[in-house]
């Protein structure tokens, strides 16, 4: 007899997560130049490994972690004082110059990820709605979903151009589109609570200007809704005639009562593996709330300590990290921009985060949901993993997302096998272990762009 779940449980149990799904394919099976040629190349996952040597000198330095008799016993859940001040102080000098950010109003978590069910909990009701922009990160929709049932509504944003192959895309953001959703969610009988938007944006790679952000924080003020910005790219913006502008720093704000921002160090500090975000808020009560619940968010406070110490380690962070993680972004996305381009593969311009939104359209079969699908399936039979713009929830088919901050030497690899393939293309075929059979422009395009990602 099988286990009775609660309902709850059961909805858990029967949704499963595309990005999760496949990050856990090439994570049973990744591939290896030296020991595992033939294992999943991961082009899908946002996780930045281009300073791997950099952040691996610096953690294991000795110091970083240190366990002493504090460390056996109970803290501040909602973050020890060490690290709530290194927090205030990096924001501060980095986001927030000319608006300190106070450590009374930091929150620590386990992860950007928790900070979003933080908010779901706190702030929205069972059917409520959140709205944002798409296409997105999706796991925006679980994360207030799946254990609070808050609704998550897309703010949809379009390609001006649609199926007009080659010409350039928008997918443009403006106070109009937001607007209009929320009047048509409340004339559906709705209650709209929040907007949710992540700045720098995942997967196009904008990052909005502080009018824009003014204007979308004032839409929000005049429905009621709390504004919600997740930055945690916000240090990952690598075109230098781009400037970004942190909630954190505007003001006045229409309502800071309502206005709530997420950073963690997974992103902006390629440093997923510890599992510390931070929520900011001037919220009295919110605050309260999360605090009086934060036993089930906590990090463990020896990894709390060693994430102030690296924070607090300002030289590092300032003149030996932070411009070698944009200079090497900058230099991949060119890289592999440039790639895609030669490829015949259009990619629209971005200014910020780990990935390229490529537009593949002209490789479907057919330019639908279905077709793009295929496309896919084709990468993963071929051990290539890309995000597909529907499960981005893209409403035009045909549209990746490529992340290019993997393992420098995968994306190296892919170039170099790029460089001998544009010279013989039968030997590159049979090199990447594709038959030799008569096929379509199309495929042999498709194959070409596999070339490249294996």
């Amino acid at each position: 007899m099988a286990l009775e779940l609660s309902q709850r449980a059961q909805q858990m149990l029967d949704t499963r997560d595309f990005l999760d799904h496949y990050a856990m394919l090439c994570m049973d099976d990744p591939f290896d130049q030296d020991t595992n040629k033939e294992g999943y190349v991961n082009l899908g996952t946002s996780v930045c490994a281009l300073c791997e040597d950099v952040i691996l000198r610096r953690v294991n330095e000795p110091g970083l972690f240190q366990f002493g008799s504090k460390e056996q016993h109970y803290f501040p859940m909602w973050g020890i004082p060490e690290l709530r001040e290194a927090l205030a102080s990096f924001l501060t000098r980095h986001l927030a110059p000319d608006l300190p950010v106070l450590p009374e109003n930091v929150l620590v978590v386990n992860g950007g990820v928790a900070a979003m069910e933080v908010l779901a909990c706190c702030l929205l009701d069972p059917g409520d709605v959140v709205l944002t922009p798409s296409p997105c990160y999706t796991r925006i929709f679980v994360n207030f979903s799946e254990r609070f049932e808050v609704v998550v509504v897309d703010v949809l944003l379009r390609d001006k151009n649609e199926i007009s192959i080659g010409a350039a895309s928008t997918f443009e953001l403006n106070a109009d589109i937001l607007e209009a959703t929320i009047m048509e969610q409340k004339a559906a009988g709705r209650t709209v609570k929040a907007f949710f938007l992540v700045n720098p944006n995942n997967p196009l790679g904008d990052v909005y200007s502080s009018q824009l952000v003014l204007q979308l924080m004032e839409v929000c003020h005049r429905n009621g809704l709390h504004f919600i910005s997740d930055e945690a790219y916000a240090l990952a913006v690598y075109e230098r005639q781009t400037p970004f502008h942190s909630v954190l720093n505007l003001w006045p704000l229409p309502d800071p009562q309502k206005t709530h921002v997420i950073w963690s160090f997974s992103k902006d500090m390629n440093l997923a593996g510890i599992r510390i975000g931070a929520l900011i808020t001037r919220n009295d009560s919110l605050l309260r709330v999360v605090k009086n619940t934060s036993m089930y968010t906590a990090v463990p406070a020896i990894v709390q300590k060693a994430a102030a110490r690296l924070l607090n380690d300002t030289v590092w962070i300032d003149e030996v990290f932070l411009p070698t993680y944009q200079q090497r972004l900058r230099d991949a996305a060119n890289k592999t921009r440039n790639t895609l381009v030669s490829l015949g593969i259009q990619v629209r311009p971005a200014q910020a985060g780990f990935f390229l939104w490529a537009d593949c359209r002209r490789f479907l079969p057919v330019v639908s949901r279905d077709g793009e699908l295929t496309l896919f399936k084709k990468f993963m039979d071929h051990k290539v993993y890309v995000t597909p713009g529907s499960e981005m929830r893209c409403a035009d088919p045909g549209w990746f997302r490529i992340v290019f901050t993997a393992v420098p030497h995968v994306l190296e690899e892919g170039n170099l096998q790029y460089k001998g393939f544009v010279t013989n293309v039968t030997d590159k075929i049979v090199l990447a272990g594709i038959d030799g059979n008569m096929e379509t422009k199309n495929e042999i395009k498709s194959k070409q762009i596999l070339l490249y990602c294996s």
